[in-house]
């Protein structure tokens, strides 16, 4: 069951109406790369077909789903980490809208208790960061959502009760987008 936490939740964002591409927010760009980081016992995740890179842990089981949306997914010990690439959700009256109701509509989807939520961005892109808390299986979940282009970026981790968040925040804070 526990495997299946974040296959479940990356899911949930899934089922939205996709929108004419006359509603993509045209101005919004990347303003600075981000350097890659390399830590002990982590590596870097490059998916080109979803254009983004991120740091995981070197050991664990990977999947990567690749049609129609990019989704991959790492379960290692206290933690499972996992992201996505959607293009199909509600678009909001404004891009920072979007990315919040998106997370709001992820935390809807679920039966946490929230803990925390914040406007956030990513090299410019707007962003949505939300952390709450689940009591089957026990543990605190942060996703991050970012409007790029036509895509929304998910980015999740799942930290079981009693495991340390510093993991959580590397991988979260390791999250770039590719040349657009």
């Amino acid at each position: 069951m526990k495997q299946l936490v974040l296959s479940i939740l990356l899911t949930t964002l899934l089922p939205f109406p996709v929108l004419s591409q006359k509603t993509i927010y045209p101005n919004l760009i990347q303003k600075s790369s981000q350097k890659n980081r390399s830590a002990n016992g982590w590596k870097e995740y490059v998916s080109n077909a979803g254009n983004f890179a991120v740091m995981l842990p070197s050991q664990g089981q990977l999947s990567e789903e690749k049609t129609p949306q990019i989704r991959v997914k790492l379960d290692q010990g206290p933690h499972t980490y996992g992201v996505a690439r959607l293009d199909g959700f509600k678009f909001g009256e404004t891009a920072q809208r979007t990315v919040e109701g998106a997370a709001e509509d992820f935390l809807n989807s679920t039966e946490g208790k929230l803990l925390e939520k914040k406007a956030m961005s990513l090299g410019g892109y707007p962003g949505a960061s939300i952390k709450f808390e689940t009591e089957n299986p026990p543990g605190i979940t942060e996703g991050r959502f970012y409007l790029i282009g036509r895509y929304i970026y998910a980015v999740i981790v799942f930290t079981r009760q009693g495991s340390s968040h510093e993991d959580a925040s590397r991988f979260l804070d390791s999250f770039r987008v590719l040349n657009q």
